[in-house]
This record gives structure tokens, sequence and C-alpha cells, in this order.
């Protein structure tokens, strides 16, 4: 149950800085923000728009168009904290982070998933890749120096942040090679632990695969990655077959955070199980959203905005005793 302040104040803390956690504090903020306490924290002092670091990667964007400063949230009533989150006890409804604990009637854990390139062998030698912000100003920089050779793209098992974005990078390395002059001389290689796809091209999947054929990548389906050598720059998979590479786009594993699982929250390795029409997680008063949320749905910044929006208007409603609640009705592919 929620806890009583004399004031009639709530507290309501969000985690995590990403697309879920600022749609939330911005809503919650506005809504509540003067008459209840609105925290969000997070490790980094700025909020990432990690769907442009595709941009960074071919050069057309910059660090700072990219990045906001957290602290801007204080004009939508909401206080930032920037902390590494320690511990979570949903029993006590205490967060504990550096030097501090910092007690909550209502959670938000929007804490995203980490790469975990250890999680491959050889990953960390082999691929450069622009699923973190330094990954892809170093990929910006192997990119400038490459002139022909093979450029392999890829994903690993399990949950990754934007699956469809593998296929976002190999057009957009396509786009580029092209506009230099260099894509006669550059073979572009995908590969998915996907099967084929198949059914009619306005499928999805489908249409996506006929346009990387059209662009002339080749596409390597059922490939599950065991190992990548980087002194012979080789991907392994099973059954023995291998794809020779001159550079490597590999998307890393990723994982929830180590808290979540410590804690207790995070049941598997795609997250925190949650109701899938309240976000509401076993509990009380503790949501999850993003791509920490165990929900059969994109692990994408669109889908966060959407969770975000359901349960910012909804604690809003349980706490003013204004509105009704709605249930999460998602609009992706």
């Amino acid at each position: 149950m929620a806890r009583f302040r004399l004031n009639g104040r709530k507290q309501i803390v969000i985690l995590g800085g990403g697309s879920g956690g600022v749609v939330a504090a911005t809503h919650l903020g506005r809504s509540l923000g003067d008459r209840h306490n609105v925290i969000l924290i997070d490790k980094r002092p700025d909020h990432l728009f990690m769907p442009a670091f595709l941009f960074l990667m071919v050069g057309e964007r910059q660090s700072n168009d990219v990045s906001r400063s957290l602290k801007l949230l204080e004009r939508r009533n909401v206080k930032f904290i920037q902390s590494e989150v320690l511990g979570i006890d949903p029993v006590r409804q205490e967060i504990h982070v550096q030097n501090e604990s910092i007690n909550y009637d209502y959670l938000i854990v929007s804490l995203g998933l980490q790469t975990r390139p250890d999680l491959v062998p050889g990953f960390a030698e082999a691929s450069v890749h622009p699923w973190e912000l330094d990954g892809a100003l170093k990929l910006r920089d192997k990119l400038t120096a490459f002139r022909s050779g093979r450029v392999v793209v890829g994903g690993p098992l399990g949950p990754y942040r934007c699956p469809p974005a593998p296929y976002e990078a190999q057009w957009m390395l396509d786009d580029y090679f092209t506009r230099k002059g260099l894509r006669e001389r550059v073979q572009i290689d995908y590969f998915t632990r996907d099967p084929e796809p198949a059914g009619e091209h306005r499928m999805p999947a489908v249409w996506m695969d006929a346009e990387s054929r059209r662009r002339n990548i080749k596409q390597h389906y059922e490939f599950v990655v065991r190992a990548i050598d980087s002194e012979a720059k080789t991907v392994s998979g099973l059954y023995g077959y291998k794809i020779p590479y001159d550079l490597l786009v590999m998307v890393p594993p990723h994982r929830p955070a180590q808290v979540l699982s410590d804690c207790g929250l995070a049941d598997t390795e795609n997250g925190i199980r949650v109701d899938y029409e309240t976000l509401k997680t076993k509990w009380d008063n503790v949501y999850a959203i993003g791509d920490c949320a165990d929900l059969p749905a994109s692990k994408s910044g669109g889908v966060a905005h959407q969770e975000a929006d359901v349960v910012a208007h909804n604690l809003t409603a349980e706490i003013t005793g204004k509105g009704r609640p709605v249930d999460l009705w998602l609009h992706t592919i």
C-alpha cells in the first residue's frame, strides 16, 4: 500500500532517463508536480536519443544533437537525481542510490536493457556497433577509413533494443557507400537468428527482406552466433557455418540491469513481468515500462513512449481521483 504522508504529498520515483522515463516524468510533473513529489533518477546527466545513433554512425549527426540535460525536467516540476541505482526494496518501498535511500509511494522502473558483449566470445574485440554512443562514434571513424571489403551486420540471440534497427543499419551503410562512390567495392552481408520470412509483400518482415535484396545485400537467415574470431575475422555459428568479415557491425546481446535481477524484479532475460494492460508488476505500486518490461512487443522508444503515457495517465487518475484509467493499446509492428 502507498505510505501516508502528513502533508498529503505522494512521492513518485522514476528510474531511468530514457524515452519511457522522460515521457512519464514529463507527464507526471505537469499533472502532479505542483502538489506531489516527482523524482527521476539516472546515472547519466543527459538523456540520449538512441534512435539517432545510426545517424551518428554515418556522420549525419553530432553527439550534442542527440543529447539533452535531464536537469531540464525541473522546468516540469520534476526533481532530477544523478546517481546509479544500487538497490530496490519493493517491500520497504525504498530505492538505494549512492549515499542515500529514497522512499516511494509509486515506482516506475524504466531502466532499459544493458548491452552485454561478454555473452559472445570474441565480441568485444571484434564488433564496432552503434548501439551505444561511444560505439557509434568509433564506427563513424572506422567507416571514414574504410575503402573496400566485406561489411557484415548482424544480431544476437535474445532481446535487444529496436529489432528493426539492423535492417536500417544495412540500408544506411548501403546509402553511405553509394554516396562515397565505393558501393561497388563494398560487399554488405546481414545475418539473423530469424527464419527467412514468407508471405505477402506488405508484411513488414517480407518487405524488409525484399528491400535488402534489392540493395544487393546478402541475407543469412537462421544464423545463431556462437563465437567471433577477431584475428581470423570470422563469425562462427551453429553447425560449423562461418561468415568472414572485414568490418563487423553486430548488435551486442542485451540483458536487464543487474540491479533488477539482484532485487528479484527481473524474472527473465526479457525483463520484469507486467500486466499487459496496466504495466503493473507483482509488487504493490510498482510499474515497469520500456525495454525492461517483459511484454510481447518491440523493445523500442515508440513502445516505451506509449507505455509511459498509459502509466502516467492512470497514476494521475488514481492520485487525484479525477478521470478514468485506460488500458495499454499499442500501435506498433
